[in-house]
């Protein structure tokens, strides 16, 4: 079965898409989806989804609909809201949630999307192969985390949004736009996810200069790190 895998730019799909072979387009909608292998032979699905929530889970559902894959991953950059965290670091999700979603009126979690789970939880057994694939990537084994991933149609850039984000979601490791929505689909469809996020920034610069220089040093190591899962996929 086919491993689909999502980015939101074309930063975090260049490198991967330059590592695979016999690479065939596919147009659905709005996106473009990329049919093609890995050195070993392990059939994959990329698309580059867009930024932010909507785009990510009409990107989501397309590629589960129309490519039968059975495992979806996301991978990408994000800001670092856990100060032990530096530019280039990889986190994986053990949970994923919105911290831009209120339903508290009805009863609901802060964060949690009304009619669904208040944490959306990856697969353990691709938690467990990604730790593996960890210790074959060089220099990335010290600098893999664990922890929550929160997502929001903001770019957080700005120490009092940061805080704003911590006080609700004291646990959350990183801030960025579509792992949530595509947990929430991928749940939907019972297939199998992970997010993946390399830091590009530590959210709280007041500016956008140190996303833009890390940003493709970021994307390529989640890349290295997706392409050494799906050996064992």
């Amino acid at each position: 079965m086919k491993i689909g895998i999502i980015c939101a730019m074309e930063e975090e799909t260049a490198f991967l898409l330059s590592k695979l072979n016999n690479v065939e387009k596919k147009t659905v909608g709005p996106f473009v989806f990329y049919e093609g292998e890995t050195q070993d032979g392990k059939e994959v699905v990329v698309v580059k989804c867009g930024i932010g929530k909507a785009m990510s889970a009409a990107g989501c559902a397309l590629l589960i609909s129309n490519f039968n894959v059975g495992t979806v991953i996301n991978l990408g950059v994000a800001g670092a809201l856990n100060p032990d965290l530096v530019p280039n670091d990889i986190v994986f999700s053990t949970g994923v949630m919105y911290h831009d979603v209120n339903f508290t009126s009805f009863n609901y979690k802060l964060g949690q999307m009304a009619g669904q789970p208040e944490t959306y939880n990856p697969d353990p057994a691709l938690l467990a192969k990604a730790d593996i694939a960890a210790t074959i990537v060089p220099n990335l084994k010290e600098r893999i985390k664990k922890g929550l991933v929160v997502s929001g149609d903001v770019f957080v850039n700005t120490k009092e949004q940061k805080e704003e984000i911590l006080k609700n979601f004291p646990t959350a490791m990183v801030t960025e736009c579509e792992g949530a929505s595509i947990a929430q689909i991928a749940t939907s469809y019972r297939v199998p996810f992970i997010v993946i996020r390399a830091i590009s920034d530590t959210a709280d610069e007041g500016k956008a200069d140190n996303y833009e220089f890390n940003v493709n040093s970021a994307a390529e190591n989640s890349a290295k790190l997706v392409l050494a899962l799906i050996k064992m996929l």
